[in-house]
């Protein structure tokens, strides 16, 4: 039984999540006394960002398993990935008590990640003081350094730690914009503009995707959205994939005047709905665009088709709700 469940567990942390849930539910119509099978389709949800299901799952595992260490370990991440303070706090208890077990890098690594979220900073530098180095010693433990002493307002240190990872993974785009960022921070905006200015005019500037997205974002701060866009798009030519060009892409695009740039950012937007309908930004920009375009029903129909595909989700009827009496009153005007 223990094999089997390793081999699910594989392959549910493999990425294959159809695959994988299809294989979990099998096993336990075979086995349906194996609750760990729940701990696994709570990790598949939890994948999949359906944060509610999981923790349901969670919980009905854990009541007949209180002790099973992976159904913690996946609490724990589900508190997380509920992003409030308090959530944090509760996994925090967890993951200390995790680690105090078994001193192992992943539970180090969400036991300072949920001291980050819980806005105490200060702690998890403390704990990463007190571990052996061997122990912190990963790109992913030295990345949640960085975090740490951002946190702490120690930005170069923070920006030391970024240099060396970058020496490692040079083509890693993410370390190169955290290290833009932070020079912006050191150096002050007016400054770093003009260095950036200069970096700019290199020939190798335009497949720069960190410094695109970088000009990019600094013309948004300035509200020149049409520039900003050329930016983003500029980076989408290069790099298809780039969600973050993609995402702002949408938020300029509802901020033009133009009617067929605003639909193309309602269009837009409207995916990244989809995915993950609480995620504030995108639902706050994409209700405020089809507002002002006077796409009530349109807006309509893109929560019927979210609530069709996250049932679980249950705010969408509210939300549904709240527009179907917007277009009654619309109708008795």
């Amino acid at each position: 039984m223990d094999n089997k469940f390793e081999n699910l567990k594989k392959l549910v942390q493999s990425g294959e999540l159809q695959e994988a849930e299809q294989a979990v539910l099998e096993a336990m119509m075979v086995e349906p006394q194996e609750y760990r099978y729940k701990l696994l389709l709570a990790e598949l949800a939890l994948k999949k960002n359906i944060i509610e299901k999981a923790e349901k799952l969670c919980k009905e595992a854990l009541a007949k398993l209180p002790t099973e260490r992976y159904g913690l370990f996946l609490k724990g991440r589900i508190l997380l990935a509920k992003g409030t303070k308090k959530a944090a706090k509760e996994a925090v208890e967890i993951f200390q008590y995790l680690f105090n077990q078994s001193e192992t890098r992943t539970y180090l690594y969400w036991l300072l990640k949920s001291y980050l979220k819980a806005k105490e900073p200060q702690k998890a530098w403390e704990l990463l003081q007190s571990v052996p180095f061997s122990l912190q010693d990963s790109p992913a433990l030295r990345r949640l350094q960085a975090q740490i002493l951002i946190a702490l307002k120690r930005f170069d240190e923070a920006l030391k730690v970024y240099e060396l990872l970058l020496k490692e993974f040079p083509d890693d785009t993410q370390l190169k914009k955290q290290i833009f960022l932070l020079k912006k921070q050191i150096k002050g905006k007016e400054k770093w503009q003009k260095e950036m200015e200069i970096i700019a005019r290199l020939p190798s500037a335009e497949k720069d995707v960190t410094l695109l997205l970088a000009q990019a974002e600094t013309a948004k701060e300035q509200g020149n959205y049409k520039k900003a866009m050329s930016f983003y798009e500029k980076v989408l030519k290069l790099d298809p994939q780039n969600r973050q060009a993609s995402l702002n892409l949408g938020f300029v695009l509802v901020k033009l005047e133009e009617k067929d740039m605003v639909e193309a950012g309602i269009e837009r937007l409207k995916q990244f709905f989809l995915e993950e309908p609480y995620f504030h930004p995108v639902r706050s920009a994409l209700f405020s665009a089809c507002e002002r375009q006077g796409k009530i029903e349109d807006l309509l129909r893109i929560l019927e088709e979210a609530i069709t595909r996250h049932p679980e989700k249950v705010k969408i009827y509210g939300w549904i709700k709240r527009y179907e009496k917007k277009v009654k009153n619309a109708a008795h005007c």
